[in-house]
């Protein structure tokens, strides 16, 4: 690709605090560093939501949080005007359901064309009209190699993606002592008296399979192991209810805690209460992970992760350095990978707390992720600073 001027980046959304819009932001971010403001317009369908938005600057975005008619079409229109008026080099589309506007916008003003996929939403369904888009995509990043496989094994491209992992803010998320305070206000156990296992999501029946059942069912295992071990789940959800109601018939109610709605505030400090993080999710239509954040932010906070093998989530841990990855349909084998990262002590225990830190620098950090769109994009590489 010869290096671009202008980029139009649009997007579902850049005002939610995960997936597609924190990625987003990261994109719009490091296009901006590379082009300069001047050279990146950024366009978001959905607006902020009042009850938990993100601030970041856009040169437009919808009213609220869902889209109707009325928000799609000035998006559509605004794209259009911009793609006529700006005439920028490039359209990046952020999302496979905005590629149908992309390849319009391409052909009104003669750009190039990029898009971004994830995952969950190629092998859970594509429209005829979307695939048909997609596939006249210039170039595709993906977010992990999982998902760059399953565009390459089910022909949805003619060409591979290139593969630009999701990266964390590794100044925030970062090893410490959580502040006293944090305890109280979440009912969470003292990690100096037990050995905490954590997992941190959206607690909703579209998020089943992130694996919350699966610690469930095995977790009378790991206790008779493993005494002093302790469950949290960290978040809410219209599942949390259901999840906390089965905890308490597995006889699970003194060993595992909810802490509700966790503050934004709060998480960095969440992560640094644990000794292990767990997400061993499954793959399936309408389930399944691209690479998901919470492991990448764990292991930045210097916490062992437990992952599964089926989507992209086992690409956050690098031959058992800094985790295991285990089988979401092996739950013995979950059981025992989770007390050996619970039982770890001594020099063992320190080399994997600095691994994973480690490991959330080399590949997750904002400077790699910059520097993979620079080449993404043909443009030469300054002397970056370290991480």
């Amino acid at each position: 690709m010869t290096a671009p001027r202008r980029v139009l980046f649009l997007t579902t959304t850049a005002l939610e605090y995960g997936g597609v819009g924190r990625y987003s932001r990261y994109q719009i971010d490091a296009l901006r560093e590379i082009f300069g403001r001047e050279g990146v317009r950024a366009l978001s369908l959905l607006g902020p939501d009042p009850a938990a938005s993100v601030s970041f600057p856009l040169d437009w975005h919808g009213r609220g949080p869902r889209s109707g008619s009325v928000d799609r079409a000035r998006f559509s229109l605004g794209a259009a005007a911009l793609a006529l008026s700006w005439g920028p080099d490039v359209i990046h589309c952020a999302h496979v359901n905005l590629t149908p506007l992309g390849v319009r916008l391409a052909q009104l003003c003669g750009a190039s064309t990029v898009l971004n996929v994830y995952g969950l939403e190629l092998w859970s369904g594509l429209s005829n009209a979307r695939r048909a888009a997609m596939a006249r995509m210039g170039r595709l990043i993906a977010d992990c190699h999982a998902t760059a496989d399953h565009v390459v094994r089910e022909r949805l491209h003619a060409d591979p993606p290139d593969v630009i992992w999701d990266c964390a803010d590794l100044d925030r998320f970062r090893p410490g002592s959580p502040p006293p305070h944090l305890f109280k206000r979440y009912g969470l156990p003292d990690p100096d008296r037990y050995r905490i296992v954590l997992t941190l999501g959206r607690l909703s029946v579209g998020a089943r399979h992130k694996g919350y059942d699966r610690l469930l069912d095995i977790w009378g295992d790991v206790r008779a192991r493993v005494p002093q071990a302790r469950l949290v789940f960290a978040g809410r959800g219209d599942d949390a209810d259901r999840l906390r109601v089965k905890a308490a018939k597995l006889g699970h109610a003194d060993s595992v805690v909810f802490t509700g709605s966790v503050d934004e505030e709060d998480l960095a400090a969440i992560y640094r209460t644990a000794h292990v993080f767990s997400l061993v999710s499954d793959k399936g239509t309408g389930r399944g992970e691209g690479i998901p954040l919470t492991p990448i932010e764990a292991m930045a906070s210097g916490v062992p992760v437990l992952v599964g093998n089926e989507d992209g989530s086992m690409e956050a841990v690098d031959d058992t350095r800094n985790g295991i990855v285990v089988s979401p349909r092996d739950p013995a084998r979950m059981t025992d990978a989770l007390v050996d990262l619970l039982t770890e002590k001594g020099e063992n225990r320190a080399a994997r707390v600095n691994e994973a830190r480690r490991v959330a620098e080399e590949r997750f950090g904002y400077r790699a992720f910059l520097a993979k769109h620079r080449d993404f994009f043909g443009v030469p590489r300054p002397s970056d600073p370290p991480l």
